[in-house]
C-alpha cells in the first residue's frame, strides 16, 4: 500500500494532562504505519474493531434491495406505484432522518451500544414485514416496517463508519471509504444471494416471506456481534502524523481542549459534560457556518436523485419494454437483480478509488513552525475535483436515461447503473471524508449526522416527482411503458445535480468560501 512521508513531530504541541482520553504511549495506528514502541493491544484492539465495522456495514445494506421487492408488491400486494414510492420513502425517512441522534449516540456513549441498538431494529421489523405480506396485513403496517428497517440500517451502518473515523484520524480518506464500500458491496452479494438461494423457480419472482424472515434472523445476529467488537481507542493530544489537522476551519479547537487552570477531576466532569450535550460548543460552530448549509444542500441535489434511482430501478426497467400481456412480445430481457449489483460493484469500486485518491493526491495544508508540510513527488488534486468529476459521471448517466437512450434498447442499461452508481458511490465517500477534513472527527458522528439528513429529503422529493410521472402516463390498470414514463423526472433529477455542482463550486471558491479562508481540502 502506498506510503506517504511523516512531517517532523511538533514541539509547540505536547499532551495535555487534562483531557479524559483513554492515552496510548504512542500515536495511533493508521493505514500502513507502525511503531516499535507502540501497545499492540491497543493496535489489535483497533484492528479487531475495524474488521467489526466492516462486518456491519458489509451486511447493513439490505434496503438497498428494495428495487427487487418493488414489482411484486404492485403484483402480489395490489400496490399502486405510488404506494411502492411512499414505503421506499418511508424507509428513507427512517434511514436518514434519525442519523444525528445516532451520531450523537456514537459520539457520548460509543458505537457498540449503536449496534446493538441496530439489532432491536432489524429483528422485529423485517418479522413484521414477512408477516404483513403473508397476511395481506393493512397497507401501513408495512410502511411501519421500512421505517424501522430503514433505522436499522443507519445504526448498523454508522457504527461501523464512525468507529474507522474515530480510530484512524491519519488516513481520513481510506479509513471512511473502506466500510463506505463495503456497506455499497452488501447489496452485490445479497442480491445474488436472493437470486440464487431465495427466488421461486416457477414464477422468478423472490419469495420475499421468506427473505424477510432471513433477515430477521441474521441481522438481529451481526448487531450483536458488532456491539461486542466496535470500540474507538481515544488517545492524547499527539504529534501531527500526517498533513491535515484535526480541523481546518478557522478557529476551531478540539473539542476536548480546557481552559488554562482547568484541573484533575473539574476537566474530567467538564469535558464528560461536554460530550453527552447534543447541542455542544462544535455542533453550534458546524450548524452556524454558512458554508455547511451550502455544502449540505449539494449534497441534497446528488444524493437525491441517486436514491430515487436506486429505489425505482426495478419499476424503471419495466416500462423500457411493452408489457408481454400488451403484445406478443418476448420477456422483458433486463434482469432487475443484475443491474442491483452493478450499482453496488461500480458504487464500490468508486468508493474505494475515490478514498486512495482523497488521502495521496490531496493538497498540502500551508506549512507552519508547528506542522510543516512534508515533500511529495506525486501531482496533487483538491477533493473538490473529485467530488466534481463523480457528480458529473452522475449528471451523465441522468442524462442519458432522459433522452431516451435505454428505451428498448436493454443492453444499454449497463452504462446507466455503472455510471449512477459510480457517482452516488463517490459522492457518498468523499462527502464524510470533506465534513471530517473542514470541521475535525471530535464531533464527526454527530455533524455528519446532521448532514445526512438531505438524502432523506432528496429520496422523498425525488421519488415523489418519478412517481408523479409514472402514474401520469399510466393506463388505467397503473401500468406505464415508453419514454415519456420517466424521461421528464430524470431530466429534473439531471438538472439538480448541475445545480449541486454549481453550489459546491460556491463553497469552495467564494470570496468567503474555503479557499478564502485558508481551508485546504
Amino acid at each position: 500500500m502506498i506510503d506517504s512521508p511523516l512531517p517532523p513531530p511538533s514541539t509547540s504541541r505536547g499532551p495535555d494532562p487534562n483531557r479524559k482520553h483513554y492515552t496510548a504511549p504512542a500515536p495511533s495506528v493508521d493505514f500502513a504505519r507502525s511503531n516499535n514502541s507502540l501497545d499492540w493491544r491497543h493496535a489489535l484492539i483497533k484492528w479487531l474493531s475495524f474488521a467489526c465495522a466492516i462486518v456491519n456495514c458489509l451486511c447493513a445494506g439490505s434496503i438497498l434491495l428494495f428495487s427487487l421487492w418493488a414489482p411484486v408488491f404492485q403484483r402480489r400486494l395490489g400496490y399502486s406505484q405510488m404506494q411502492v414510492n411512499a414505503i421506499s420513502i418511508a424507509g428513507e425517512l427512517g434511514m436518514y432522518l434519525p442519523v444525528p441522534i445516532f451520531g450523537f449516540i456514537c459520539d457520548a456513549y460509543g458505537p457498540a451500544k449503536l449496534s446493538l441498538l441496530s439489532s432491536t431494529f432489524f429483528g422485529p421489523a423485517y418479522l413484521l414485514a414477512s408477516r404483513a405480506f403473508v397476511n395481506q396485513l393493512p397497507y401501513p403496517v408495512m410502511v411501519l416496517a421500512f421505517v424501522f428497517i430503514g433505522m436499522g440500517t443507519s445504526s448498523m451502518y454508522f457504527a461501523g463508519v464512525t468507529t474507522s473515523a474515530k480510530n484512524f484520524t491519519g488516513n481520513r480518506g481510506l479509513a471512511l471509504s473502506l466500510p463506505i464500500a463495503a456497506f455499497g458491496l452488501s447489496s452485490l452479494w445479497q442480491s445474488q444471494v436472493v437470486g440464487r438461494v431465495f427466488t421461486d423457480k416457477t414464477t422468478g419472482e423472490p419469495a420475499i416471506p421468506t427473505i424477510f424472515a432471513a433477515y430477521s434472523a441474521f441481522l438481529l445476529v451481526i448487531g450483536i456481534l458488532g456491539a461486542l467488537g466496535l470500540r474507538v481507542i481515544k488517545i492524547g493530544e499527539e504529534t501531527p502524523k500526517t498533513e491535515e489537522r484535526e480541523s481546518l476551519l478557522e478557529g476551531g479547537q478540539s473539542s476536548g481542549a480546557q481552559g488554562y487552570g482547568t484541573t484533575g477531576e473539574a476537566a474530567v466532569g467538564e469535558e464528560e459534560s461536554w460530550r453527552r450535550q447534543f447541542i455542544n460548543k462544535a455542533t453550534r460552530e458546524f450548524l452556524t457556518d454558512h458554508t455547511m448549509w451550502l455544502f449540505a444542500a449539494g449534497v441534497f441535489l446528488v444524493t437525491g436523485p441517486g436514491e430515487a434511482f436506486i429505489n425505482n430501478m426495478g419499476t424503471l426497467i419495466t416500462t423500457l419494454y411493452p408489457p408481454p400481456s400488451t403484445v406478443s412480445q418476448a420477456r422483458n430481457p433486463i434482469d432487475p437483480a443484475t443491474h442491483v449489483s452493478i450499482v453496488a460493484a461500480t458504487s464500490t469500486i468508486a468508493r474505494v478509488v475515490a478514498g486512495i485518491l482523497s488521502d495521496y493526491l490531496a493538497p498540502l495544508v500551508p506549512a507552519s513552525d508547528s506542522c510543516p508540510s512534508p515533500l511529495r513527488k506525486f501531482p496533487r488534486c483538491s477533493r473538490m475535483y473529485l467530488l466534481f468529476s463523480f457528480a458529473l459521471l452522475m449528471l451523465l448517466g441522468n442524462l442519458y436515461v432522459s433522452l431516451g437512450y435505454v428505451q428498448e434498447h436493454g443492453e444499454n442499461f449497463w452504462i446507466v447503473s455503472s455510471s449512477i452508481g459510480a457517482g452516488y458511490g463517490a459522492v457518498f465517500c468523499l462527502a464524510p471524508t470533506i465534513v471530517s477534513v473542514v470541521w475535525g472527527t471530535e464531533n464527526f458522528g454527530t455533524n455528519w449526522g446532521i448532514v445526512t439528513m438531505t438524502p432523506a429529503v432528496g429520496a422523498t422529493v425525488f421519488g415523489s416527482i418519478f412517481a408523479w410521472v409514472y402514474g401520469h402516463y399510466s393506463n388505467s390498470h397503473g401500468v406505464c411503458w415508453g419514454k415519456e414514463c420517466y424521461s421528464g423526472s430524470f431530466m429534473v433529477m439531471a438538472v439538480s445535480v448541475a445545480c449541486a455542482l454549481v453550489g459546491w463550486t460556491v463553497v469552495w471558491q467564494a470570496p468567503s468560501g474555503w479557499r478564502a479562508r485558508g481551508i485546504v481540502v
